[in-house]
């Protein structure tokens, strides 16, 4: 609207100036040239005629050429005027007329979102809950900002969220959660106003510098979340192994010949590609068994419906051959064995993210090579990750995994370039400030990036709804436990996963290796695979009471 105002004094004052101009040149014309003086006013009456094209005037015709000229002219310009402001006021000034406007109330919503401010990292989050059908509202004070996101599509209020009115306009009262995403506008006083607030918002707020994160903490924000570091730590996670690994305990086994562990990654044709990832479990139904899934670099044992699968999800799963084929059936994906992670590990760049990444593969003790263009703590070889001689300084034909954790999308794309010329075997992990930029990497030939918007908006997702990912230090252990006796009712695998959080992976019955065993009655001489964390199985024994072997 203030761009239209603008065009509009501009087109007014022009046409004013030059109206003035012609009349006075007229005026000054008839006298001079034609020896007809005229008054000023029938001057500019002669002029608007010609200009709208109404007529004359008793002036016409004229005798001289120069007159003659001035008239074609000023007729010429006022056609032009005419043509010229249809397109630019009279067709945004109908469009304004027939535009539909933020609403300044919604329907009645229950268990939704409330989002103030809204940038890439909040239309991530719109994508996610939509996606598991959780309703939302914006709320925008910036008048055309609603307007241009209401166009759009988006539920969206016209109103300032540090204001009673507002919120109570969104329901507050019955929302999930309150994200305030301040990496564009300063929101500290709109938590300082739901801090205040008697119905106690759960209030989570997205903080672009990190050093400002105490402040909304002080404010009153139940969560801050800084979303490249939360981008590091998943990238971080992406390396650690998940399975196996140091933690001593009894019982435990290292699978034979007759179980595999398989990674599917989800592909765009998937038929599992924007599902729920609940519906994951399906593929279990012809004998394999799903210990998790990675979620844009989060390890999740549990599967919730309200996250959906996306090219940042990969389903890790064991089973006997045949099962893991009716898996890649269901998937469409032929999937690849589950590597450990393979050591020493590269992490390129020290900043927000690449610190991050450093910072929790130090505390796994594992080993780390770090390199950057500029020396530092951090550093233990400078130089250019772009060109074959920086990442050859850094040793990145000896590197298992190599973690590209830049500030710069473009150089992040060379380096995945040059390092899989250099090591067709390296394991490339990759951040992406522009969600755009993350199948660009891919097809640069890195095994898995991720996108700064998108994880921050499935972070926020999974904070929303306080759905855990398994820790930084857990490995999923196997172990094979004796049943002491008969157990005639059949074995429910589902509702062992939802008390203990364990997965029965297979039955060891007289020599023979059952996985397809829902509904199975137990013989005193069975042995159960089971599968789960450290707590996990410890908890399976203390309810059913089975010793290891």
């Amino acid at each position: 609207m203030a761009r239209l105002t603008a065009r509009v004094a501009g087109y007014l004052g022009s046409l004013l100036i030059l109206t003035s101009a012609y009349a006075a040149v007229y005026y000054w014309g008839m006298a001079a040239l034609e020896g007809e003086p005229r008054t000023w006013y029938q001057a500019l009456e002669v002029v608007i005629h010609s200009m709208t094209t109404t007529g004359y005037g008793q002036d016409a015709p004229w005798e001289t050429l120069e007159m003659t000229a001035l008239v074609v002219l000023i007729q010429l310009t006022g056609i032009t005027y005419i043509f010229v402001a249809v397109p630019l006021f009279v067709v945004p000034w109908l469009q304004t007329l027939v535009r539909p406007t933020p609403p300044e109330h919604v329907n009645e919503l229950e268990d939704h979102v409330i989002i103030a401010g809204y940038t890439p990292l909040c239309a991530s989050l719109v994508d996610e809950l939509e996606s598991g059908g959780t309703e939302y509202v914006i709320l925008e004070p910036d008048g055309e900002r609603a307007q241009s996101l209401h166009e759009d599509g988006l539920v969206v209020l016209h109103g300032d969220p540090a204001t009673d009115d507002s919120l109570d306009d969104a329901q507050i009262g019955d929302a999930l959660a309150v994200v305030v995403d301040e990496s564009e506008i300063d929101h500290i006083s709109t938590v300082i106003e739901l801090a205040d607030r008697d119905d106690k918002p759960r209030v989570l707020a997205l903080v672009a510098d990190p050093s400002r994160a105490r402040y909304f903490r002080y404010a009153g924000a139940d969560e801050v979340i800084s979303p490249k570091h939360r981008l590091g730590k998943a990238l971080g996670d992406k390396v650690r192994p998940v399975v196996g690994g140091d933690v001593e305990s009894d019982g435990e086994i290292e699978l034979d010949g007759d179980l595999h562990l398989v990674e599917y990654p989800v592909e765009a044709d998937s038929r599992l590609y924007d599902e729920s990832l609940a519906t994951f479990r399906r593929v279990e139904s012809g004998g394999a068994t799903v210990l998790g899934a990675w979620v844009r670099g989060n390890f999740l044992r549990t599967l919730p419906t309200n996250v959906h699968a996306d090219e940042n999800t990969t389903l890790l799963a064991v089973g006997t051959s045949d099962d893991l084929e009716r898996v890649a059936e269901v998937t469409g994906s032929a999937g690849s064995d589950y590597r450990p992670m393979r050591e020493p590990v590269l992490v390129v760049g020290t900043g927000t993210v690449g610190s991050s990444v450093i910072g929790n593969l130090e505390r796994a003790d594992i080993e780390t090579v770090v390199l950057d263009r500029q020396d530092g703590d951090l550093v233990d070889v400078t130089g250019d990750v772009t060109t074959e001689e920086g990442l050859g300084a850094a040793n990145v034909t000896d590197a298992g995994t190599l973690v590209l954790a830049l500030d710069d999308d473009e150089s992040a794309l060379l380096a995945t370039l040059v390092a899989r010329e250099l090591n067709p075997d390296l394991e490339i992990l990759a951040a992406a400030d522009i969600e755009e930029n993350v199948s660009r990497l891919q097809a640069a030939g890195a095994d898995y990036a991720l996108g700064l918007p998108n994880v921050a908006g499935r972070l926020l997702v999974l904070r929303i709804f306080e759905h855990e990912a398994m820790t930084f230090g857990d490995r999923i252990l196997f172990l094979r436990l004796d049943v002491p006796e008969p157990f005639d009712d059949g074995l429910d695998r589902a509702a062992i996963r939802n008390r203990t959080g364990c997965s029965v992976v297979a039955l060891e019955r007289g020599g023979d290796l059952l996985t397809d065993i829902d509904g199975r009655a137990l013989e005193g001489s069975d042995r159960l695979v089971v599968a789960g964390t450290e707590s996990e199985l410890s908890q399976f024994r203390a309810v059913y009471g089975l010793e290891s072997r």
